[in-house]
């Protein structure tokens, strides 16, 4: 079981880090590993390979000792388990299982990517059946896999809050094994202005017609000091209206991208979803008169 649980972590640890072929190895694997263990709880003979001598019926049988322990492949122990009912029949987990043995391949993992609730409800089963407890299971990922199973809500809501989780668990890890000051450290530096990314406010017009507008917000997953945009919606005498349109995050590498992701983001929908700025033309009676001086050389 602590085996099963080591690469179990590690696949989604693969799948947060977005290298969706390993992922696929280690899922496989832990599906593997956590599938044998099923069968021998039930009988330690169900995993016996059905071909070539007796000895290693005889091994697990407890009567003598086999010089190579040979037990059957992830494809023939949830076939087994199909057949004694603990697991159905599943096109997604045949799938990867397919993947993590090299059967079909992937361009860039892309099939692996949309497979975690399949190694999840998986592994769900067969640690149900091996009275297992899933929390113990999952440690850290735990509240993780009950949300990305949680058919309560939308995919865009369990997509986006998988993603803050990951990118929460991606921060964490860079700090394992250093100064509990260090993470503080990054997260009280002030934030790059380099070119392609600016964290601050910001309006961006297009003569009195707002185009952009950026905010500095606290990131939902690693709380550090981030980018969200707005653009502009309903315009009234009063003001534009500026909706949610994205985020980012440099430290953890969150990124939110439309209205319907913004909002399944829980901790910036509790922000004000509009703002409301000034016309460009009140803005400018309101500014001071500045003249500047002559233009001399030198």
């Amino acid at each position: 079981m602590g085996g099963a649980k080591k690469v179990a972590h590690r696949a989604m640890d693969d799948h947060a880090r977005g290298d969706y072929d390993e992922f696929a190895l280690h899922a496989g694997v832990a599906i593997e590993r956590l599938a044998k263990a099923t069968l021998v709880k039930r009988n330690p003979i169900y995993i016996v390979e059905m071909r070539g001598s007796a000895e290693m019926l005889f091994h697990m049988g407890g009567h003598r000792r086999a010089d190579r322990v040979r037990t059957v492949g992830a494809g023939e122990a949830i076939a087994r388990l199909r057949t004694l009912g603990v697991l159905t029949k599943d096109p997604q987990l045949d799938q990867l299982i397919d993947l993590r043995n090299g059967v079909a391949h992937t361009t860039g993992g892309e099939e692996a990517k949309f497979l975690l609730p399949t190694l999840i409800l998986t592994v769900q089963s067969l640690i149900e059946d091996v009275d297992g407890s899933p929390r113990r299971f999952w440690g850290r990922w735990n509240s993780t896999v009950l949300m990305v199973v949680d058919e309560k809500r939308s995919q865009v809501h369990r997509d986006v809050q998988l993603r803050i989780r990951q990118a929460r668990h991606r921060f964490e890890d860079k700090f394992v094994d250093m100064p509990n000051e260090a993470k503080e450290r990054v997260l009280s530096t002030p934030p790059p202005d380099q070119g392609e990314f600016w964290v601050g406010d910001m309006t961006l017009v297009n003569g009195n017609d707002v185009v952009l507008v950026t905010a500095q917000v606290a990131c939902p997953a690693c709380t550090g000091p981030s980018m969200m945009t707005l653009v502009p919606g309903e315009t009234t005498t009063t003001g534009t209206a500026l909706m949610q349109d994205g985020f980012i995050c440099h430290l953890c590498g969150l990124h939110l991208k439309g209205g319907e992701e913004m909002v399944a983001c829980a901790e910036l929908a509790n922000l004000p979803r509009t703002v409301s700025i000034p016309p460009l033309a009140v803005a400018h009676k309101m500014r001071s008169d500045v003249r500047m001086g002559e233009t001399r050389t030198g």
